[in-house]
């Protein structure tokens, strides 16, 4: 038997909607979040292949970078401008802070069947934030079961919690994989 076709929704929806999502819950403007994305853009994306006229600058010129990046993040996310550049894409979402990053990654990894994992430095350091990543996502994803378990069962009646459950779940092995390709990379052979 076939699956049913099911369509997603374009990428750049999904980037939008957490951004949306990211504007109206913090202190976070247009303004401010487009000057992060210009500065992430032109960090990483090489001066002959760049798309999009974002800028950055100092003293009068911040204002004009100011208002001319804020014009253009607005213009993709009003849909003045149909397609996000797949240039602009990665320091779009880099631009986002967290929760909405990591679970705006977690979206866009899903598509394609994939898991997102923050690569971590081999230190002291790097191994206490993904110990401390992995207790979280597993408090989290305990904090979403709880109401699905209030009965003793996962049901039908459980419906309203299933998507929770499931993106915090798929949260937690993605910490559980970061853990993991640290003692690989550790390990010698390991697979």
């Amino acid at each position: 038997m076939k699956r049913a076709i099911q369509f997603q929704p374009p990428r750049q929806s999904v980037i939008f909607g957490y951004t949306r999502r990211m504007l109206d819950e913090t202190a976070t403007n247009a303004n401010q979040f487009a000057m992060s994305v210009a500065e992430i853009y032109l960090q990483t994306v090489a001066p002959d292949v760049r798309s999009v006229p974002l800028q950055l600058g100092e003293g009068d010129a911040l204002f004009a970078s100011l208002k001319n990046n804020g014009q253009i993040i607005r213009r993709f996310m009003d849909g003045t401008v149909k397609v996000l550049p797949a240039d602009l894409e990665d320091a779009w979402v880099m631009a986002l802070p967290e929760p909405y990053r990591a679970e705006c990654e977690r979206d866009l990894a899903k598509r394609r069947g994939q898991w997102t994992m923050s690569e971590l430095p081999p230190t002291e350091a790097g191994t206490a934030a993904g110990l401390g990543r992995l207790v979280m996502e597993f408090g989290q994803l305990m904090e979403a079961l709880a109401p699905a378990l209030a009965d003793g069962r996962i049901c039908a009646n459980d419906l309203p919690h299933a998507r929770r459950i499931l993106n915090e779940s798929d949260d937690l092995i993605a910490a559980v994989l970061c853990i993991r390709r640290q003692l690989q990379n550790v390990l010698p052979g390991a697979v």
